[in-house]
């Protein structure tokens, strides 16, 4: 009885130290995963971007007028869009290019609309030419004419601050003895793809050249505002450098989201108008009556 539980023992001592190849190489795989992770993790936060910097991240809470539209005060009214709060009523408005076609001005009146925005030139982002609408003169005169208020903007590429301040003498050279109502406004947007001269461009040296473009229109005694959609006021423009000049924000959605005081929202590009025969943008804006 007494060797036969000593062989039993002994057989189990055995079994604790027998592990198989199998067991044996999961441990490994498993360990090595282990450290392959460990390894990723510390690589990965070394390779990790700074926090953001003002490139990036250019919109300062602190400082910019916080928004005071109210969100129950937007509407709609015959198709178009509607904001009335106190003595506030957003005038109706549309921004046109020669994209437009032959316009009806006088229909465009007729219909319930206020004001055009309207493009005197552009910059083209290949060759960097500066060119003039060629329905500018035709759009700006037949706007004024159907008693519409009447604002211009100008397409840019600007890569330095010299380009910019070209842009708006040829601006006021076109507008030179016409009454605006609205501002002159900078309209600076990315490019994409390998061909545009303006890729490597910083958002220092773009709101150096809205800066520059603002200064230039306001010297000659018109007002200057700045274009921008929803990104490019996050990741491009320093919008506080810009605060003095009206902002224009192009945001698609039913009202806007930006935090921070607008003076003019363009909320669709794909608005209908009688005497426009292509899709165009629609605007509202709540610079005081």
């Amino acid at each position: 009885m007494a060797n036969t539980t000593s062989k039993k023992r002994r057989r189990r001592k055995k079994k604790r130290r027998t592990l198989s190849p199998a067991v044996i190489l999961l441990l490994f795989l498993a360990v090595l995963m282990a450290l392959l992770f460990l390894l990723f993790r510390v690589l990965l936060k070394q390779d990790a971007p700074a926090p953001e910097s003002v490139e990036t991240a250019p919109i300062v809470t602190e400082t910019l007028p916080p928004s005071q539209l109210l969100q129950e005060c937007f509407g709609e009214e015959n198709g178009y869009k509607t904001y009335v709060s106190g003595d506030l009523t957003a005038e109706l408005g549309v921004d046109v290019s020669s994209h437009q076609g032959y316009i009806d001005w006088q229909a465009v009146a007729d219909s319930g609309v206020d004001f055009a925005i309207i493009r005197a030139g552009f910059r083209g982002y290949g060759d960097g030419s500066t060119n003039v609408d060629e329905s500018f003169q035709y759009n700006l005169d037949g706007a004024l004419a159907a008693g519409l208020d009447v604002g211009v903007y100008f397409f840019s590429q600007a890569l330095t601050e010299e380009e910019a301040v070209a842009e708006a003498a040829q601006v006021i050279s076109l507008v030179n003895g016409y009454d605006l109502s609205y501002p002159i406004y900078f309209d600076w947007e990315p490019i994409d793809g390998d061909d545009a001269r303006t890729a490597t461009i910083s958002g220092t040296e773009v709101t150096s050249c809205a800066l520059a473009f603002c200064r230039t229109i306001e010297s000659a005694g018109y007002q200057a505002g700045i274009y921008f959609n929803l990104s490019n006021a996050i990741t491009l423009f320093h919008l506080y450098d810009l605060k003095d000049y009206d902002f224009w924000l192009a945001e698609y959605q039913d009202t806007p989201s930006y935090p921070f005081a607008i003076q003019m929202w363009q909320y669709t590009n794909s608005g209908t108008v009688p005497g426009i025969s292509e899709q165009v943008d629609l605007n509202l804006s709540f610079r005081p009556n």
